[in-house]
């Protein structure tokens, strides 16, 4: 299907002067498509166009930058998943930060990632993993997991992890109640 084309007008001696001082060589109407082409990725950069069309303009216009977006868009979204905590009632436990749950007589490990507890077999919820690590039974995850977050060398329980979250919670929402500020009445 040809493409349909729109006239617009122009001053026929800067047309005639184009074509003529160029030898022929410039076509007027390619040149205003290409300088219109590459006032809309100037103008894309520039914020010029309002949000809800600027995607549209920019795929259908500015076939490059749109996909340079894309790329980037995907990075950045791996980038956020990546470093997504992992959220287990009150607290929350970067990426890297390693699992360990002793059980059948030896210790097993896996590593907060993608706010999931991941090991070589997939991605667990800790009470899942405290199950899978327990060939199936039930498992108390607060009970028998136990957290390193880098830098520390110290392997910290779950149940004082959430412990600590607890207690700073309650301080957060009543901070008076733990000896915190108190202001004295003056006569």
């Amino acid at each position: 299907m040809s493409k349909a084309e729109v006239y617009i007008a122009f001053d026929r001696e800067l047309h005639s002067d184009i074509v003529y001082l160029s030898d022929g060589k410039i076509d007027p109407g390619g040149l205003a498509e290409s300088l219109i082409r590459n006032w809309i990725e100037n103008t894309i950069r520039d914020g010029f166009w309002p949000e809800k069309h600027l995607e549209t303009v920019a795929e259908k216009y500015a076939p490059d930058m749109y996909a340079r977006w894309m790329e980037e868009d995907f990075r950045t979204y791996s980038r956020r998943e990546d470093s997504v905590p992992l959220v287990w009632k009150e607290i929350t436990l970067r990426p890297g930060t390693e699992v360990r749950m002793a059980y059948g007589g030896k210790h097993h490990y896996a590593t907060v990632q993608k706010g999931r507890i991941r090991d070589e077999d997939g991605a667990y919820s800790p009470s899942e993993w405290a199950s899978k690590v327990a060939e199936g039974t039930s498992r108390n995850a607060w009970r028998d997991l136990w957290f390193r977050e880098p830098p520390s060398f110290t392997w910290v329980p779950a149940q004082l992890l959430r412990q600590q979250a607890l207690d700073e919670l309650r301080q957060r929402s009543n901070p008076n109640a733990a000896g915190g500020n108190h202001e004295q009445a003056s006569s």
